[in-house]
């Protein structure tokens, strides 16, 4: 009573979740609806992003490029509906790059097949502090699913609707804020208000950063044990025209072309979520410090990234004057800054952390130095620290097999089971590409695999829902963050079930109940 669906509830929302909306109109409250159609091997809204993607195919050109995306924004600023528990706002295209510009080994198979160490997911300090650094299609604590819950329900409060990409990292933000929701949901929309205004004439094309990246300032040379790229930053290679403060904004777009390439073409949700920060201060000299408001720029820029993206920082090549002051500024630093920052080490320090043909020469590793840096310079694996050579005939351009949506991943719904919560968004086409390389198993693997063994073990997780169950199993299924059960005829139905499982597989043992 007093709920009327819009028309456009029903066509406009990705299949079946605005008449799942309108099936409920008649409810006391609409209820919400969980972010699209639950785990599906493929996206469906970006098998549809993708037609309109593929039917206005990139220009040649860059004002035609970004004429286009502007107006593919433009074009579909209305309501997206629930991600992830909150409303959504249409997601802003932050780059665009050919397909001669992706490296081929972007996306490597061991990422596709990784399963993450306990400290891969949770930094802990020796100060007892921790800081988690995987949330994506991973199990949760119960603190962070109260977390989450009561987010959301201020979210709702508020009014606020998010990109898609902040509702994922809206652990992120609760932990930085420390589980004040409040505080998390300023952070966002900081956040998303920031993002909107720079991206607000369109996406960053690899053309307008093509000069930039030819000195090798910033880029990506290779992947740690982790699996965690690592992005070179070479300051004293930096031009003088940066030293002004149109340079500021050309370096700040190079940094974010850099991590929003990552967020599209490199991460695993689950698996691989961070990247490390090989700084190298060989050859720096006073002339060649980048003027502060370079540094301010470069600050506003990184201040905008989720909390808990870099897994460690790792400065060489101290000039004197700095290893002097390094010994006080790392006694000043506190425990969490002192593990994180590996200040002045020694290159050879590296081969600890990396395979030699992950890294130049001058960083300690194999490889001669870097000249070209677009497509970034990324070699194949084997990444295990001490392997000797890179994998000959591997598989290559596996960053497609990924959807959008896919790549950017989803938070653990304890209602759903730990299949379906690992559950990888893969593209259409990925199962060609994968029997292209004899890696068919990785559609299996991606999804879940060894995964349930490979999680944090010394974390006290919030228990997910079984596999499903057989139909005359009447059960009171509860997820887990008090959602109400509707009654019918005593079986005891959730509401997100019209929308949770498989289309169309499991139509027939809801009309039965």
């Amino acid at each position: 009573p007093g709920m009327q669906p819009t028309m456009s509830s029903f066509w406009c929302c990705p299949c079946f979740s605005g008449l799942g909306k309108g099936l409920h109109a008649s409810q006391r409250e609409l209820l919400p609806v969980p972010d699209s159609l639950g785990p599906l091997p493929l996206a469906p809204q970006d098998a549809c992003a993708g037609k309109a993607v593929a039917a206005s195919a990139c220009p040649s050109s860059n004002s035609s490029r970004r004429e286009t995306a502007v107006r593919r924004v433009s074009e579909t600023q209305v309501g997206s509906g629930l991600l992830n528990g909150f409303e959504t706002i249409p997601e802003v295209e932050t780059i665009q790059v050919r397909p001669e510009n992706i490296a081929k080994y972007s996306l490597p198979e061991e990422a596709l097949a990784y399963v993450p160490e306990a400290s891969d997911v949770v930094n802990r300090f020796q100060n007892g502090d921790s800081e988690r650094m995987i949330f994506c299609n991973t199990p949760l604590t119960n603190q962070e699913v109260a977390w989450l819950k009561n987010c959301r329900e201020e979210a709702t409060r508020q009014n606020k609707a998010f990109l898609p990409s902040l509702t994922v990292a809206a652990g992120r933000y609760l932990g930085d804020a420390k589980g004040d929701s409040k505080i998390a949901l300023e952070s966002m929309q900081r956040g998303q208000d920031w993002r909107l205004n720079f991206f607000k004439n369109g996406p960053i094309l690899d053309n307008d950063i093509l000069e930039d990246m030819r000195h090798g300032v910033m880029y990506f040379c290779g992947r740690d044990h982790g699996l965690r790229p690592a992005l070179v930053m070479r300051p004293a290679r930096t031009p003088q025209e940066f030293c002004n403060e149109q340079g500021a904004a050309r370096f700040s777009r190079l940094f974010l072309f850099c991590m929003e390439y990552f967020m599209r073409y490199m991460i695993v949700p689950g698996k691989v979520e961070n990247v490390v920060v090989i700084v190298d201060l060989a050859d720096m000299s006073y002339s060649k410090v980048p003027p502060m408001s370079t540094l301010w720029e470069l600050k506003a820029v990184m201040s905008q990234q989720n909390a808990g993206r870099v897994y460690r920082f790792y400065v060489t090549n101290l000039p004197w004057v700095l290893r002097a002051v390094s010994g006080a500024v790392q006694s000043a630093m506190t425990e969490r800054q002192k593990q994180k920052l590996n200040l002045g080490i020694d290159v050879a320090t590296l081969a600890k952390d990396f395979a030699p043909h992950q890294l130049e020469t001058d960083l300690g590793g194999s490889r001669p130095l870097e000249t070209t840096f677009l497509p970034f310079p990324l070699p194949p694996g084997p990444f295990k620290a001490g392997s000797l050579a890179p994998r000959e005939n591997a598989a290559s351009d596996l960053h497609k097999v990924l959807s959008p949506a896919g790549a950017r991943g989803s938070l653990w719904d304890p209602s759903r089971s730990h299949k379906e919560n690992t559950r990888l968004g893969f593209a259409s086409d990925a199962s060609d590409i994968l029997k292209r390389w004899n890696l068919e198993s990785l559609l299996e693997h991606g999804s879940h695999g060894d995964a349930e063994q490979g999680y944090a073990t010394d974390i006290e997780v919030a228990p997910s829902k079984p596999d499903r169950r057989p139909l005359d199993l009447q059960a009171d299924w509860t997820d887990g963050v008090g959602e109400t059960d509707v009654k019918l005829d005593g079986i005891a139905v959730k509401p997100n079930c019209y929308w949770a499982c498989t289309p169309l597989c499991e139509v027939r043992c809801h009309v039965e109940r």
